[in-house]
C-alpha cells in the first residue's frame, strides 16, 4: 500500500507551542537556525511569533516534519535559543 510519495514528506512551515526560550525572543538575531530531530541538519528558518505558538518557515524544505516532536533553534555559533513543541 502507498499513502503518499516522497515528494509528499517535505513541508517548509510548521507551528510550534509549548515554547521554552534560554534567550529572551526579541533578542534573537535575524539568523536562526532550528533542527527538528537530533540527527538532522541544522536549517536556516524565519521564526514569527503569534501569541502562544510561533511559525517556523524553512528556506529548504524538511522531510517528515511530525507533530509531537520538538523543534529546537539556534544562533549562527550553534548556542540554543530556545525549542518548543510541533503541532
Amino acid at each position: 500500500m502507498v499513502v503518499g510519495t516522497e515528494k509528499e514528506l517535505y513541508q517548509d512551515k510548521l507551528y510550534a507551542k509549548n515554547l521554552n526560550y534560554l534567550v529572551d525572543f526579541e533578542k534573537w538575531d535575524k539568523d536562526v537556525y532550528a533542527k527538528i530531530r537530533y540527527r538532522s541538519n541544522i536549517a536556516k528558518v524565519k521564526v514569527k511569533r503569534e501569541n502562544e505558538k510561533i511559525e517556523v518557515r524553512f528556506e529548504e524544505p524538511q522531510r517528515a516534519i511530525t507533530k509531537g516532536q520538538s523543534v529546537v533553534f539556534y544562533d549562527i555559533s550553534g548556542i540554543v535559543l530556545g525549542g518548543g513543541k510541533i503541532i
